[in-house]
């Protein structure tokens, strides 16, 4: 690690400062130790790091007994003046975003200090944050760090604990520091007696539940004093097996070192969602799919969480010394809130204390590697109250307590089911027999809230994914008791078009017909999509840029971060044949993994067409159909927004790589010779007739004359005009489209190959440039130009099975299936993808005017901002099972330090067999191949795991393996450095500002399955590839989440409310009234994809998930309007439907995507767009009618009996009015005489009347109200904490004082606060989403009950 000394681990004592006695001049010993927020703990773990110092020193002595500084050996400052300094203005400022240059931006940078702050930027601020979540990239190594292992030693013997098994010079160290270990126990125990033996936020914690457990059996229990603190990223990871051992287990998991990292294995391999949510009946309302728990028996579940049995509570780390450490394992996190709005909001994070007992350090090894380790919550640096500016005020708690499953029920105070009320009956919290146990002896997780902001939960399971949907369900509680945000359900992406610019391309003809190299001109769409408000030279890029890029002689700058980012002139031009960029008289080398970026932000690369390899290597030979091309890419990207996405529905595969999918292979000609006849005679045809009607001419939606056009070779006609002239069209005459239908596949395809390839210089000559070899005396088919074969690319879209009409597998068997593959479009590259999201997002929606430097395509009222949430993401490799597939988890999975779960531990043995498999062990990708070999070829550790063999549940794979992947802003920060780049330049950006990329489209995504009767999941096949919904259709849609089967699941049915609602520990209610202002105000169309099946016979797995960005980032902005799309036919109304005598109410369904669409739009991806979706996936009531009408029965009754739900359990009664109706004609069928089609009902939707409502002004006006109690809150404890620093004896809390400027703090929270309560404030609110007043006002939200002021926010 190069990472500073001060976030290596807790902050040292300065050394030349003298420590104060434990006692003052008058013998009292109790104000230093009383001193705000126990201090003295804090210098006593300082004094236990100071020691760490000195015994990593001692280690690095080398054979002379010399050693280097061990601050120069730890990567940090040799100045030790700083020793014992608080840090944190900036060890936290946008620690979430750090990574995202896109969303960071260069902000408050003085010009003069640019290349200053951009390497700080790059290299110091970055490695911090990568040690905090504890990334190594490729310098990640499987050894333990013998600096942690001195610093567990050290830990173990400040709890009390016996150290593990070490050396004797290492155990004469630990007892030259018992004095000081002494010291600190003593210290603990005088806190303890004064009441301040907990961190600042187990105090919030602890303060909570004396308030809401008061007078409820007894005394409150109480969060555990002795916890051993993950203070540092990595302690968790090592405490989770025994030193110096290959396996941990017990009855709740079992772990493995492997060769990558360590796979645990927990007891079960999936969440279930069956009785599974259970509230504590008090503080705000639940939803009727909770379980109400009686205080009671909440008290009684939490008192025997926080009492582990042995087995449980032991330390795995020390699981084989002769004593055994039992304790709890506590971490913090500081997830992110609400993302930052330069000039409107800072980023803001809540904080969350995780405690386990000592054998479930995994899950804090899991949820840190998330998340991020928060450090030290002893120290006042990490005391979230004492930065309200960026705190939201929440602070929330899980506890893991596996053991308490099994409880029983009539002990727990649960009644007699003849004294149980009718909600307990439905909730079973009763017992008819004295041995019945709680929730029937099944895993549940139990929270505990009001609107003070405090949640905790229990959770009785140590699944994996539990912990994480805890911070994701706390996350939501928290946006929505804050305000202004919300916390989604979400995948993501910024995706560039790519294009392939052939082998000569001319910058100065970007958007235009070129004079030189390829005449395939690009059309209107990349036309539009590459064009600028106003166009920049080289000369604005100097300028913009400043001194972050050095100037060459040659004439082109280069990247001071990225010396493999080329900045070049407007007038370069690139030749693949003379491998050279040319701008003027200049002239420089084109070389492969080169980013060139024009002045206008567009990108150029040299890249090996045909070759899908995740990585190349430099120098290695191309194979037989792979070939250089130059890509071109847009500077302007298409954020991608997938929300409210159910399981199953393509989440991830938003973001992920087509690359994966795409198959390679030559161009076939039958006969050359007279399939070059037809291709002239294509070229040469008259279009000037072919339309029924008044439509428009393609080559008039280009903007050329139809009489001008003499041939298809023109270099006016784009690839996308003759795409359109050779797709059947309605708007046709019926004998050109006859004429289209007699074209050979295979002849259309040669004519767009020629077209692609052809050059303005040959003329007619074209036929010469291309030929075939000669095989056995007679003309081959592979058609070459010049000397090499030229390429196809083919993509999987569904499968072909025994249903297919044109095409059926002869095989009658139901899961016997064969890929269906189409041909790309020859100018067709896939977009360059920047992740965005994946399961936990923060958004906030904010006006347009307050957001700076949006581009000037973009025109809506209000936008979202969205951030992730999470560094790594726990992926479900699926497709990996087969060899070689998932390039990308193998890549992963093949490299150290991996977090994985459900997968097999495999001996050399085992892995030989693999290895033996010549065939099958070809298949996986080089990486994978080479760690496997690697593992053979050592003696350490005992296991490894294939990406190919999950963990074998019940003798079969389980469906859910999972591993923790490097989230891309983390491994590929130089990507968004060029998406950021290009950009900027488009804009004219200034480097001092943010550049703003906000969310462009919303496209969420469903599972659709066919009826099985066996597993008793209903049919739910109903949509086709893509829908669109108007609001109130929309959220009958979110409210009720329907989802077919899922792997990550144990059922299929509805999630809830936008998804995972079942997690939701408050009413869901609230989030669909957050969700309906946020697409009301900001106006954007929402459509939904579909995986699984389309219809019962149509199975597409993710495919159509993989493809929707490719097309929606080649729309034009209008283009993406629900509005352009159904006035130009590219969408159709679903209709209800007569069948079997009675009317089938399709018309829940929106409105679907036609064959024009798929003709237009598709066609920028598809060489032949009208063969990719056939009639009955477009319309899959043709399959099988029977079984269409079974599917809208379950969308209707599914509907019915949610919004019965909401009306029943009072939910509807804290829904904003047009939910309400909602719901009420979900259940009703009407509300207030008004039906679902009702004008009346339906304008309640629109913005205008959104915006101009009572209800949404209330909304504004509560935030106003909240933020000013928050940060009045803020501002007395940031008072007090001050005014106690200024106590004679208290020269800590004066220090930290000046660190943390905290009396700058204080004068920034007034600001705020004049700001927030002048009557101006409700006016910059307007266009954002406020907060729900309804939390606000329930009976028991507790708002009106402060907690004591030692947890005061």
């Amino acid at each position: 690690s190069q990472s500073s000394l001060k976030t290596s681990f807790p902050p040292i004592p300065n050394p030349a400062t003298t420590f104060p006695s434990d006692f003052d001049s008058s013998g009292r010993r109790d104000l230093l130790l009383l001193s705000p927020l126990g201090v003295l703990t804090m210098t006593a773990v300082r004094f236990c790091a100071l020691a760490a110092v000195a015994f990593c020193a001692l280690h690095a002595a080398d054979a002379t007994g010399r050693f280097d500084s061990p601050l120069r050996m730890r990567g940090g400052d040799a100045t030790a003046a700083d020793f014992g300094r608080a840090q944190a203005p900036m060890k936290r400022q946008g620690a979430f975003k750090i990574a995202r240059v896109l969303s960071q931006g260069f902000d408050q940078i003085k010009p003069a200090d640019e290349v200053k702050v951009l390497e700080e930027k790059i290299g110091a601020t970055m490695t911090k944050k990568l040690e905090r979540i504890g990334y190594k990239g490729e310098s990640a190594t499987g050894e333990e760090d013998p600096f942690l292992t001195a610093y567990v030693n050290l830990k173990l013997a400040a709890c009390g604990s016996a150290p593990v098994k070490t050396s004797a010079k290492e155990e004469n160290f630990l007892r030259l520091v018992e004095p000081i270990l002494k010291s600190y126990q003593e210290q603990q125990h005088v806190l303890s007696s004064k009441g301040l033996d907990l961190c600042p936020a187990d105090q919030r914690i602890q303060a909570f539940l004396d308030s809401y457990l008061e007078g409820v059996d007894g005394p409150v229990p109480k969060l555990p004093v002795r916890q051993f603190k993950m203070d540092r990223h990595g302690l968790a990871k090592m405490l989770s097996l025994p030193k110096g051992k290959d396996k941990f287990q017990n009855d709740y998991i079992s772990s493995y070192r492997c060769s990558q990292g360590i796979v645990h294995n927990p007891t079960s391999d999936k969440r279930t969602t069956k009785g599974v949510f259970h509230i504590v009946d008090g503080g705000l309302p639940a939803s009727a799919d909770k379980k109400l728990v009686p205080k009671i028996a909440f008290k009684r579940i939490l008192e025997k969480a926080l009492q582990p049995p042995s087995a449980l509570h032991t330390l795995p780390y020390t699981a084989d010394q002769e004593k055994p450490t039992e304790i709890f394992a506590t971490l913090l996190l500081r997830p992110l809130s609400n993302p930052e709005v330069p000039g409107f909001m800072p980023e803001r994070t809540s904080e969350t204390r995780f405690f386990v007992p000592g054998s479930c350090t995994s899950n804090l090894d899991f949820v840190e590697s998330i998340f991020g380790n928060g450090d030290n919550p002893d120290l006042a640096e990490n005391d979230a109250a004492l930065d309200p500016e960026h705190w939201t005020g929440v602070t929330g708690c899980v506890i893991l307590a596996p053991h308490v499953l099994g409880m029983n029920a009539k002990e727990l105070g649960l009644p007699h089911k003849s004294k149980a009320n009718e909600r307990q009956i439905k909730d079973g919290m009763y017992y008819e027999k004295d041995d019945d146990l709680y929730n029937q002896g099944g895993a549940f997780k139990l929270s505990c809230r009001d609107a003070r902001g405090v949640p905790l939960t229990v959770i009785a399971d140590n699944y994996f994914g539990y912990c994480k949907k805890e911070v994701k369900t706390q996350l939501g509680y928290t946006a929505n008791v804050h305000g202004l945000s919300e916390e989604e359900h979400a995948g993501g992406c910024i995706a560039f078009p790519a294009f392939d610019l052939g082998e000569v391309f001319d910058a100065t003809s970007l958007g235009k017909v070129s004079p030189k190299g390829n005449a395939a001109f690009l059309g209107e769409t990349h036309k539009h999509l590459s064009s600028q408000k106003t166009p920049t030279t080289f000369k604005n890029v100097v300028d913009l840029l400043g001194d972050t890029i050095e100037m060459k002689p040659e004439g082109y700058a280069v990247d001071k971060a990225y010396p493999d980012i080329f900045y070049v002139p407007e007038n370069a031009v690139f030749s693949m044949p003379d491998q050279s960029v040319t701008f003027g008289d200049k002239k420089i080398n084109l070389a492969p993994r080169i980013t060139y970026i024009l002045p206008s932000g567009y990108k150029v690369e040299m890249v090996k067409k045909g070759s899908n390899n995740i990585s190349t290597k430099k120098g290695a030979q191309s194979g037989q159909y792979e070939k250089w091309h130059l890509k071109g890419t847009v500077a302007e990207g298409a954020n991608l927004h997938k929300p409210a996405t159910v399981s199953g529905g393509g989440k991830s595969e938003i973001s992920k790589r087509l690359q994966d999918m795409i198959k390679f292979g030559p161009v076939f000609a039958n006969d050359v010779s007279d399939d070059f006849d037809q291709i002239e005679q294509i070229f040469a045809k008259d279009y000037t007739k072919i339309l029924s009607g008044d439509t428009k001419h393609p080559f008039e939606e280009s903007g050329v004359k139809t009489a001008d056009i003499k041939t298809l070779l023109d270099a006016k006609i784009s690839t996308g005009i003759i795409i359109k002239l050779l797709s059947p069209f309605p708007q046709y005459t019926d004998e050109h489209n006859a004429w289209i239908r007699s074209i050979p596949t295979h002849i259309r395809e040669l004519a767009l190959v020629i077209k692609q390839n052809y050059k303005p210089e040959w003329g007619d000559s074209w036929r010469q440039h291309f030929h075939t070899d000669a095989i056995n005396g007679a003309l081959g088919h592979e058609l070459k130009y010049g000397e090499s074969p030229l390429l196809s690319s083919y993509i999987r879209v569904g499968f072909r099975s025994k249903y297919d009409k044109d095409i059926p597998l002869k095989d009658t068997t139901d899961d016997h299936l064969a890929w269906k593959t189409f041909t790309l479009r020859q100018d067709f590259f896939p977009c360059d993808k920047l992740q965005t999201e994946d399961d936990i997002t923060a958004s906030i929606v904010v006006p347009r005017d307050l957001i700076k430097g949006l581009n000037y395509k973009l025109d809506g009222p209000s936008y979202k901002l969205s951030q992730n949430v999470e560094f790594r993401l726990f992926q479900r490799p699926d497709e990996a099972i087969h060899p070689g597939y998932d390039k990308v988890t193998e890549l992963d999975m093949s490299r150290p330090g991996c977090f994985i779960a459900n997968f097999e531990p495999m001996n050399r043995e085992q892995i030989q067999k693999i290895v033996d498999d010549t065939v099958g062990f070809e298949k996986f990708t080089e990486p994978m191949q080479e760690r496997l070999m690697e593992f053979l070829n050592s003696a350490t550790p005992e296991y490894c795991i294939s990406s190919a063999h999950p963990r074998l549940v019940d003798g079969k794979p389980t469906a859910n393996p999972r591993y923790l992947q490097d989230s891309m802003e983390v491994t590929d920060i130089r990507a968004f450095h060029v998406g950021e780049t290009g950009a900027r330049l488009a804009r004219q950006i200034p480097l001092s500002d943010s550049v703003p990329v906000p969310v462009t489209s919303v496209l969420c995504g469903r599972r659709n399955n066919a009826p099985d009767e066996k597993n008793n999941v209903p049919a739910l096949a109903v949509h086709n590839p893509i829908h669109y919904f108007e609001l109130p259709e929309l959220f009958m849609e979110f409210t009720s989440s329907m989802t077919g089967k899922s792997p990550s699941t144990t059922g299929a049915g509805s999630e809830g409310a936008l998804t995972k609602g079942p997690f939701n520990m408050i009413s869901m209610v609230h989030d669909l009234n957050a969700a309906l202002v946020s697409y009301a105000v900001s106006g954007y169309d929402t459509f939904i994809s579909s995986a699984g099946v389309i219809g019962p016979n149509k199975p597409v797995d993710h495919d159509i998930s993989l493809l929707v960005p490719e097309v929606w980032s080649r729309m034009r902005e209008d283009e993406r309007s629900a509005k352009y799309l159904i006035e130009n036919g590219y969408l159709e109304k679903c209709e209800p439907i007569e069948h079997n005598g009675k009317m089938i109410p399709a018309n829940v369904l929106g409105y679907r995507i036609t064959e024009a669409f798929i003709k237009h739009f598709f066609g920028r991806v598809f060489a032949n767009p009208s063969t990719v979706f056939d009639a009955d996936i477009l319309r899959p009531e043709l399959q099988n009618m029977d079984i269409f009408e079974a599917g809208i029965n379950t969308i209707t009754e599914t509907n019915k009996r949610v919004g019965k739900a909401y009306v029943e359990d009072g939910s509807a009664d804290m829904a904003v009015p047009p939910l309400k109706a909602l719901f009420h004609i979900m259940a009703n069928g009407e509300y207030e005489g008004m039906t679902l089609d009702d004008p009346k009902f339906r304008a309640m939707w629109s913005r205008e009347a959104v915006m101009g409502s009572d209800w949404y002004k209330a909304r504004l006006s509560e935030f106003q109200l909240r933020e000013s109690e928050r940060l009045k809150r803020g501002l007395k404890y940031l008072e007090d904490y001050v005014a106690q620093s200024k106590t004679q004896s208290d020269w800590k809390g004066k220090q930290i004082v000046e660190d943390l400027g905290l009396e700058a703090r204080i004068e920034r929270i007034q600001e705020q606060l004049k700001k927030v309560e002048a009557p101006t404030f409700l006016k910059t609110l307007e266009g954002t989403l406020g907060v729900d007043p309804a939390i606000f006002a329930c009976e028991n939200s507790n708002i009106d009950k402060p907690l004591s002021p030692a947890s005061r926010h």
